[in-house]
């Protein structure tokens, strides 16, 4: 049976394995008594947590109503309808769209939309990552109205030896690169993550042909800035071009091979679509979508070969009074103590370098915690952490379904498996 004590055993096994083989020694005794030093909870491993996933309620609206009564329009329905709210099938070869949104996500959209900041504090698997995006997604269609000129997918300047390298939006006209929305991860898995959502949301097939009919071309771009992106340096250098134009080509032959299979496509980046390339890409137009974490925000606040990527985004502010700056965080609960702080300061100084304040009309704050106090303590960390005034926060930490709605379940089928699992467990 496959089950998750199963996957803990195997991972135990593996890791035991490991250790036998390049730090194996001659005497039998000694290998047995390193294993009972490290074979329990608490030594080299710990025991599983199992954490079950909540049901929480939708909206009863259905998708379209509830995104459009939150101050939304009918083209965020088309748009996530094409990847962010919807799951390719495969036996029928299309997307198939979601039913319904989650009521905490309807609220956090309505009320980014009427100005506020928010705070979506929902357990696991309730859809935060989405309660961030349709807000995002909605300012950038707005705007996205008024843009003429289009996005061309750019020149594979990599495939002539010895070449030099071409931005990435070189040809790009009718609208001004700037980062319109920064999210920040506490950690880099969690931005791995975020890259596959918004491939899937902006990025697939499905979504490329809207923006082809109904923005000219446009995309929407997206990428990330961490210590992962290449590469550091500048275009001058030329091993350095050398090396990314490596990396472009491994890069595309890696994503040829996937680019028809819906369900594993959105792994790898397209070297044609809405995804930025590089750093030099995004230092030259800085993406709608800035994906980062807080140590590699803090160096770009202290090098210049960052600072056209924020005096593109000031300029772009002071165009137009309407031009908002969406602030991301997730994981808003890790950021405590002396490194909340820290981080806290880095974002004033990040809103300061923007010729923002924090209560400025042209910057909101969105985030998401699985925890967060209740009532004043709230609005205190709020506060303290974000710059702004706490009365300027919504905190929606979703409604469970009713249990009584609930048929009860019956589990005496089951009795033999979960004999077989606790067999399976460390005596």
């Amino acid at each position: 049976m496959s089950n998750s004590i199963k996957a803990f055993e195997d991972l135990r096994e593996t890791i035991f394995r490991y250790y036998d083989t390049p730090f194996r020694v001659q005497l039998d005794g000694v290998m047995k008594e390193r294993k009972n030093l490290l074979d329990h909870d608490g030594g080299l491993w710990r025991l599983p947590w199992v954490e079950s996933i909540k049901n929480y309620k939708q909206t009863g609206q259905g998708k379209e109503k509830a995104i459009i009564s939150a101050g939304s329009t009918d083209e965020l329905v088309e748009l996530v309808d094409r990847g962010l709210l919807a799951t390719w099938d495969d036996e029928n070869q299309i997307m198939s769209p979601f039913a319904d949104i989650f009521l905490h996500q309807k609220q956090a959209l309505e009320s980014v939309n009427s100005g506020r900041n928010v705070v979506v504090s929902a357990g696991t698997g309730s859809g935060k990552t989405e309660s961030f995006l349709l807000p995002l997604l909605s300012n950038l269609l707005k705007e996205s109205k008024n843009w003429t000129g289009s996005s061309p997918p750019g020149e594979r300047w990599w495939d002539d030896p010895g070449g030099n390298w071409v931005a990435q939006r070189s040809g790009e006209t009718g609208r001004t690169a700037a980062v319109r929305a920064l999210i920040m991860y506490p950690m880099n898995a969690l931005v791995e993550d975020q890259l596959v959502r918004l491939r899937q949301a902006l990025d697939s097939m499905q979504a490329r042909e809207w923006f082809d009919t109904n923005r000219r071309g446009h995309r929407f771009y997206f990428g990330r800035y961490t210590g992962r992106t290449p590469v550091s340096g500048k275009p001058e250098d030329k091993r350095r071009v050398l090396d990314l134009a490596d990396r472009s080509k491994e890069l595309e032959r890696r994503a040829k091979i996937v680019k028809d299979d819906q369900s594993r496509r959105f792994y790898l980046p397209q070297m044609d679509g809405a995804e930025m390339r590089s750093r030099w890409d995004m230092q030259e137009h800085p993406p709608d979508i800035l994906i980062s974490n807080y140590s590699m925000l803090n160096i770009m606040l202290m090098r210049q070969l960052e600072v056209p990527m924020l005096e593109k985004t000031r300029e772009w502010l002071k165009e137009d009074k309407s031009n908002v700056f969406h602030l991301v965080v997730d994981e808003l609960h890790m950021y405590r103590g002396t490194m909340g702080t820290e981080v806290a300061y880095l974002l004033r100084r990040l809103l300061a370098e923007l010729g923002l304040e924090p209560d400025s009309p042209q910057v909101r704050f969105i985030a998401t915690s699985a925890s967060l106090p209740e009532g004043a303590a709230s609005e205190k960390f709020l506060s303290g952490f974000f710059g702004a005034d706490a009365k300027s926060f919504d905190i929606f930490s979703g409604e469970l379904e009713d249990k009584q709605s609930h048929l009860p379940v019956d589990l005496s089928q089951w009795v033999s498996e979960f004999k077989a699992c606790e067999e399976t467990l460390p005596k």
